[in-house]
């Protein structure tokens, strides 16, 4: 369960680390928030809530931190935590999710592929669960810098 939920969240951040193109490249650093979905390779459809999203930036590479609600028919299921690490493109960005308990390698377990792309402030993107074969789509919005 804790690989879907990570899932989950590296659809999340995927989308958020796709950038705003401006002067020197995209710039993705700041706080979003958003919802999407997930299914599952048995048929469960889950809801995501993107409570918040932290990224950062080092030139064409982004990290961050989320947290999600996950919810199963408008019930509460999960509240979970994940980072991700990747490299922009253009509008676009890709990357690796999972859950970090350290910040020193390699005490992270990377369990999902992300790929996402931003239309003026709307990120959005796809991840795909290594470990289960979920796929997800998530929209957020820039609350901040």
């Amino acid at each position: 369960m804790v690989y879907k939920q990570l899932s989950i969240l590296a659809l999340t951040l995927s989308i958020v680390t796709s950038a705003f193109a401006g002067k020197g490249g995209p710039t993705v650093a700041g706080m979003w928030t958003g919802n999407g979905q997930a299914i599952y390779m048995y048929g469960t459809i889950v809801d995501i809530e993107v409570n918040e999203a932290s990224l950062y930036q080092k030139g064409k590479f982004v990290y961050g931190d989320t947290q999600i609600t996950i919810k199963i028919d408008d019930e509460v299921v999960a509240t979970q935590s994940g980072n991700m690490s990747g490299f922009i493109q253009g509008n676009t960005i890709k990357g690796t999710f999972g859950g970090c308990d350290s910040t020193i390698p390699p005490v992270c377990a990377g369990a999902a592929i992300l790929e996402g792309k931003i239309t003026g402030k709307t990120l959005s993107g796809t991840v795909i669960d290594l470990s289960d074969g979920s796929t997800g789509m998530i929209t957020l919005k820039k609350v901040s810098d």
